[in-house]
């Protein structure tokens, strides 16, 4: 299923984003991501990712494409995991490891 982002609506400390089923046809198929801001802050996910989170979350999800959907804790903390394990992988190569030290 591919999505196309809507419209992003700020309700209290919730963030909505609207997203368009593509080639639905009329009438067309809206689906609806909402993530806490509280959380996102807490777990400092940059605001300018939470689009594309919401769309790779909409996007792995299965069953109904239309039902409702949060973007809940669980899937904050797996991606803060995921972007450590990836910096600390990057941190391990700008080291380079295996290097061996040169020998008198």
């Amino acid at each position: 299923m591919v999505f196309a982002l809507r419209r992003v609506s700020n309700e209290g400390g919730l963030r909505r984003f609207t997203f368009e089923l593509a080639g639905s046809r009329p009438p067309r198929t809206n689906v609806t991501v909402v993530a806490d801001m509280a959380l996102a802050r807490k777990y400092e996910i940059p605001l300018q990712e939470l689009p594309l989170l919401c769309l790779r979350f909409l996007e792995s999800r299965t069953g109904d494409p239309a039902g409702p959907a949060v973007f809940s804790e669980k899937e904050m903390i797996e991606y803060v995991n995921r972007r450590k394990e990836a910096k600390d992988l990057a941190q391990l190569k700008r080291r380079g490891f295996g290097r061996r030290t040169p020998t008198a």
